[in-house]
C-alpha cells in the first residue's frame, strides 16, 4: 500500500472552450498538457521524494472519502478553480498555481521532506 500522506494531488481537466473556439464571450477553461506537465515537474523539484499524482476530473470520478474538499471547491467555483492542489485531503491551492508561491505551503505539509 502506498503512503498517501506523502502525496500531492493535482486535480485538472483538459483545456476546452465552453462557448466554442471562435467565441468572444468567454475564454478557455482547464489546462493544457504542457501546463500540467510543467506544474508536476516543478512540484517534484520543490519536494523531491514526494509523489505528485495528477487527476484528470474528466477521466476519473472523484471519490467523496478522498476528494471531499476538492468536490466542495468545484461545487462552489466550478472548473475555473482548476487546477486544485491538495495534500491529505486538504486544499492547498486553487486556480493557476505559481510554484514559487506553492513551495512554502507544500513544505509546511511535509516537514520531513525539506
Amino acid at each position: 500500500m502506498k503512503d498517501e500522506s506523502r502525496k500531492i494531488r493535482v486535480y485538472s481537466m483538459p483545456q476546452e472552450m465552453p462557448c466554442g473556439p471562435a467565441s468572444s464571450c468567454c475564454g478557455p477553461i482547464g489546462q493544457t498538457e504542457e501546463e500540467i506537465a510543467q506544474l508536476r515537474s516543478a512540484l517534484e523539484q520543490i519536494l523531491p521524494g514526494i509523489q505528485v499524482e495528477v487527476i484528470n476530473i474528466r477521466q476519473e470520478k472523484l471519490r467523496v472519502q478522498r476528494d471531499v474538499a476538492v468536490l466542495k471547491v468545484l461545487q462552489m467555483f466550478g472548473p475555473m478553480a482548476l487546477p486544485v492542489v491538495a495534500v491529505n485531503g486538504e486544499v492547498v491551492s486553487i486556480g493557476p498555481a505559481e510554484p514559487d508561491q506553492l513551495g512554502p505551503l507544500l513544505r509546511a505539509k511535509f516537514p520531513s521532506a525539506r
